[in-house]
Parts: C-alpha cells; structure tokens; sequence
C-alpha cells in the first residue's frame, strides 16, 4: 500500500512539473513578414490650397445725400426691363444709380443767379469807376488853373482850398471806385467757385463704375433714402484673379516674382498657370505664415470669387531617401505627422517586435517617405501590426 501510494504521488509531482514547464515556455512567436527600409529617388512636393479672388474690388458709396431715383436697367432673361441686380456684369462709365436731381438743380441755379446778380454788380462798379476818372481829370484841370490863380495872387485863400478838396475827393472816389470792382469781382470769383460746386454736386448724384465689373453686392432701391458716404454696390474685377494662399518661411525660396506656376481649379476639373504677383514682406503675425498671390487670366468668367484653388510645388533636383510600404505604419497622433513602426530586434537568439516613432513625408505610391526614425537597411514588419505589442515575440515568415 505504502508502495502505491509513493508511486501516485510521484506521479502528480511529474505532471505538475510538466505543466510548469509548458507554462515557462509563454505564448508562441506571431508569424509576421519584414521587409528591409529601401531607398528611392523622389521629387519632393509641397501642396497649399488657396481660394480664388477678384484682381480689383470696389465699393460705390454715395457722395451726396439724396433719395434714389433709379438705378440701371437691363433686359430680364423674359425679355422685360428690370433694375441691375447681384451678378450683373457693367462696362466702365455705366451710370449704376441716380438720385433725385431737383434739389441740386436748385443750388445749381441760384449759384448762377448769384453770378449774374454779381456781375450787373461789377458793371456798374466799372461805370462809376468811368465816371470818378472823368470827375478826376476835370477836377484836376480846375486845380490847375487855382494853382496858377493863386500863385498871381488873383484867387482867394478860401476859393484855392475849396479847389484842392474838390480834387482830393475825386482821388478819392477814383481809388474807391477802383475798391469796389475789386469786391465785385471777389465776390464774381466765389459765384462762379459755388457754380463749380454745384455742378460736382450735381454730377455725384449719379453713381458710375470706374471700371468693368460684376456686381457681389447691392445694398440700395429705388427710393431709398441715402446719406453721404452710404454703400451702394461692391464691384468686382474678375478679368483677371488671384489665388491667394499662406506658406511657411522655409518655403520662401521657392517662389520668385513673375515664375509661372500650375493651379488646380476643383470647381472646373482643371489645372492653369498663373504668375506670381505678390510676395508678403512680412509674415502675418497670426498665423505666422507668409502670403502669396498668383494671378490667373479670367477671359471668360469661369473662375468666380470664393472657388477653391490647389497649388503644387515640386522640388527641383530629386533626393535619395529612405521608404517604407504603408501597410507598416501605426495611426498617427492627431493633426501631426508622427506614425509609429515595428522593428525587428533579436535578442538571445529570437525574435521581437520594437515599436518606433517615424516622422513621415510625401505619399509615393504604396509608400512613404521616412524623414526622421529609421536608416536604410533597418528591418521593419509589413503585416499584422494591429496584433502587436512593444516585445511582443515574432517569427518572420516568407
């Protein structure tokens, strides 16, 4: 009996030590594929999306006060009249809006009123000046005469002092005479400055486009009341525009006055070449990224104010970088460019998978550019990331 009963207990001693040892062993190698980190020549590119703007934008305001009393009409898609309207295109000079004209008519006309009332002024102004002249030359033969009289001792003390006062007062009323035409013809030169006036005035209740345009932006009807400086319109430019679109500092030397370069237009399906025409000097202190402009012909009006523009630029001499398919990299941490990568490591013989962090670039074909976190000939696991671990034991399989 004791014999059985040493011969059972050895026997649950042996197979304990079997499952301890089948646990000491852990969990079975994941079998994984790796490739080694290549090299490939590639042209880096940069894409910025910008969005389409008018070349010119002006906004029409009123000089003058004043109620609207029409605006300018073109034929309706019925074939009606109707008033100009948002999307409307005008020719340079087209009268857009008119005000009421009878309050500035009135200045206008007592402005010439005024004129012609100052002018009968100055006439006879001039005709007392003709009459003081004649009055001066009689009056300086008489002292003449007195002066010689006097001197013969034939002419009285008080009847030669009577004779010079006389022709002192007609001096006198030559050089006041000369006085007043000057004020008349002050006052002719205000009248004729308040005519001046009146006409520009005049001229202002008509609104005009400096230029040929579309209409955005209609802010009056007939009728409205309006006080100067008022908006009316906003006009828009579009025979040429412009992309306008903000790049870092380092992307500054890729960009030079007047070069050509290719936009995508989404809203058409199609990709232009414009100039650039505009580099900022400064970068704007918000976003801390410098403004570009490229401006695109725009004959035909296709290209509207608002479209979404894309802009590539390519890298002049291609590099020799390190690549790696897509399919090895881990998600990235939000809005960043770092993805994560298993290595391959072995230790004592075996096999385990090593994650790194990887700061990627440009997407070339099923592969992307590795900037920072591997060297080439680094091996890295292709497949079945989403079951691995830092550590974790791997068996890598053709």
């Amino acid at each position: 009996m004791r014999v059985l009963m040493g011969l059972f207990s050895f026997t649950v001693i042996f197979i304990l030590a079997g499952c301890r040892k089948e646990q000491a062993a852990g969990p079975q190698s994941v079998p994984v594929k790796a490739e080694s980190v290549a090299t490939q020549e590639v042209r880096s590119s940069w894409r910025y999306s910008g969005e389409i703007r008018p070349d010119k934008q002006v906004q029409l305001a009123f000089k003058e006060p004043g109620y609207v009393d029409s605006l300018h009409q073109l034929r309706g898609a019925d074939g009606r009249w109707r008033d100009l309207q948002v999307g409307d295109e005008t020719a340079a000079g087209t009268v857009l809006a008119h005000l009421r004209r009878s309050d500035y008519e009135a200045s206008l006309n007592t402005a010439v009123g005024q004129q012609q009332s100052v002018e009968g002024a100055l006439d006879a102004a001039k005709a007392e000046l003709d009459q003081a002249r004649a009055d001066q030359t009689k009056a300086d033969l008489d002292f003449q005469r007195a002066e010689a009289l006097y001197s013969a001792k034939a002419m009285t003390r008080p009847d030669y002092d009577a004779a010079m006062a006389h022709h002192d007062g007609a001096i006198a009323s030559v050089q006041a005479s000369m006085r007043q035409i000057e004020a008349r013809r002050g006052q002719l030169h205000e009248a004729q400055a308040q005519i001046v006036s009146a006409r520009i005035n005049l001229g202002d209740t008509n609104l005009v486009a400096p230029m040929p345009g579309v209409i955005v932006e209609k802010d009056v009807e007939r009728g409205t009341l309006v006080a100067a400086g008022t908006r009316a319109f906003t006009l828009d430019d579009t025979r040429a525009v412009k992309v306008a679109f903000g790049v870092p500092d380092a992307m500054l030397a890729h960009f030079r006055m007047g070069s050509p370069l290719p936009v995508q237009i989404e809203a058409i399906g199609e990709t232009l070449t414009g100039r650039i025409t505009q580099i900022a000097a400064s970068a704007n202190r918000e976003s801390r990224v410098f403004n570009i402009e490229i401006t695109l012909p725009n004959g035909d009006r296709c290209l509207k104010e608002g479209m979404i523009a894309s802009v590539r630029i390519e890298q002049a001499n291609a590099q020799t970088v390190p690549v790696v398919p897509l399919t090895a990299l881990m998600t990235a941490e939000s809005g960043s460019n770092n993805y994560s990568v298993f290595a391959i490591r072995e230790r004592e013989g075996k096999q385990f998978a090593e994650l790194k962090s990887v700061r990627v670039g440009q997407t070339v074909g099923n592969s992307v550019v590795v900037e920072e976190g591997l060297i080439p000939g680094e091996r890295i696991i292709v497949n079945r990331t989403n079951q691995l671990n830092d550590g974790t034991a791997v068996r890598v399989i053709k």
